[in-house]
């Protein structure tokens, strides 16, 4: 989601909430979503505690999405103080659906999703020409790359390509653009050149300018199969026939052959700078559990699971921390919160010892480091025709070959928690 998406949502449910309209209700989800996930954000910033999110896709069901538990929308508590909330450009026939299931108009909430109009396609064009000359006034007509997301696991990918690409391709000279301050970190590691930040609107731009006049730009956009490229199908063959994250990785974005094998980077001496972090938050080296509960993408775990794990890590004389940016991702309850920036964050974890998390960009920043690294996995969870394990694990990705990778069936934690503790 672009982040002038994120703020009319945002902006949509504080109206909500300032006129009472969340105030005393069952506050459901309808549909898991990058959208769903950041709504769930929005409305814990408020103080809501939103009960569960519902999805028709049976493989969902039973998985959790922030922590909520999936259901399925028969699930939905029938109650006059149930309200809905949508946001998807399916929410025609979603709301129609919960309608059906005996729920009124009044208790849905629809944060619409439309697809642009062709005036507004040329608007949007326009202004990324204007974007794009402004670009090449600064940089000059040397090739440009863009990174339209806000994932820092994909700029990581990007870097440990990134070398070997220009060199295959004789590049020297380029422009390399991302959309936040987390990313530039990330490339930072890789010591790509020239990055500069854009803002999601001129990124958008400059997207739909290329969309329109491929041919009037000496632009690259760099991902396998990303939505707003209209006609990028890889998209629709990711998980079929092993053809998995690297594999279309390497294939569509930078034209590599499968031997190529991705390279980290030399990180950098912080021992000064990890040394204070240490100190400030009382951790001690090799000791310390870093927990990573949250994921943008795929599926977690409940805040429960964590807390338990928690516990018995304390008990076994472990320091326990979370990587943790502030209110929307908050430090489970018993554990240190943690913020560490993203280009310290191997480092980080080398010192602390062990990493646990559930499959999220982080784990691909943290997959070069030297240390236990247990990442989990919901085994119902589907990336389009694979599992996320198959088209997701840190191992077969070749980022790592020493990470302990679980895939779980979420029937209650005490065995997962067990199993974790395991193989401490």
């Amino acid at each position: 989601m672009y982040k002038y998406k994120q703020d009319y949502v945002e902006k949509k449910i504080y109206k909500l909430h300032q006129r009472g309209k969340l105030k005393n209700k069952d506050i459901y989800l309808f549909g898991v979503s990058n959208n769903t996930r950041r709504m769930i954000r929005a409305l814990r910033d408020l103080g809501y505690s939103p009960l569960q999110v519902a999805d028709n896709d049976k493989r969902k069901q039973n998985s959790h999405c922030s922590g909520l538990e999936v259901v399925s929308p028969e699930a939905i508590r029938k109650h006059h103080t149930t309200i809905i909330l949508i946001h998807s450009y399916f929410w025609r026939e979603m709301r129609l659906q919960i309608m059906n299931y005996g729920f009124s108009k009044s208790q849905i909430y629809v944060f619409g999703l439309r697809e642009k109009t062709l005036g507004r396609q040329l608007f949007e064009c326009w202004m990324g020409e204007k974007i794009y000359k402004r670009l090449v006034k600064k940089y000059g007509n040397i090739p440009f790359f863009l990174c339209p997301y806000t994932g820092t696991g994909d700029i990581y990918l990007i870097g440990v390509f990134w070398k070997e690409y220009i060199t295959k391709e004789k590049i020297s000279r380029y422009g390399f653009f991302v959309i936040s301050n987390a990313c530039r970190k990330v490339a930072s590691l890789f010591e790509i050149e020239n990055v500069e930040i854009l803002n999601q609107k001129e990124s958008s731009y400059l997207v739909q300018y290329y969309n329109l006049c491929p041919t009037e730009v000496n632009l690259k956009i760099l991902n396998d199969g990303w939505a707003p490229v209209g006609w990028n199908q890889s998209e629709w063959l990711r998980g079929y026939k092993g053809m998995y994250f690297m594999e279309l990785f390497r294939k569509f974005v930078f034209g590599l052959p499968d031997t190529s094998i991705p390279e980290h980077p030399l990180f950098p001496d912080l021992s000064g700078e990890l040394e204070k972090l240490f100190n400030k938050y009382k951790l001690v080296e090799k000791k310390t559990v870093v927990l990573s509960p949250y994921s943008n993408t795929l599926a977690d775990l409940p805040n429960g699971f964590w807390e338990e794990i928690t516990t018995k890590l304390l008990k076994k004389g472990y320091v326990v921390c979370t990587n943790s940016s502030g209110a929307q991702e908050p430090a489970i309850a018993g554990s240190i919160p943690v913020f560490f920036p993203l280009h310290m964050a191997p480092q980080f974890i080398e010192k602390a010892g062990i990493f646990i998390g559930v499959r999220s960009g982080l784990c691909d920043v943290a997959s070069g480091a030297d240390a236990k690294k247990i990442i989990l996995y919901d085994a119902g969870d589907r990336f389009y025709n694979s599992s996320a394990f198959e088209y997701f694990s840190l191992n077969h990705m070749g980022l790592c070959s020493d990470a302990i990778e679980i895939e779980y069936q979420y029937c209650g934690r005490g065995e997962i928690v067990s199993k974790v503790i395991g193989l401490l």
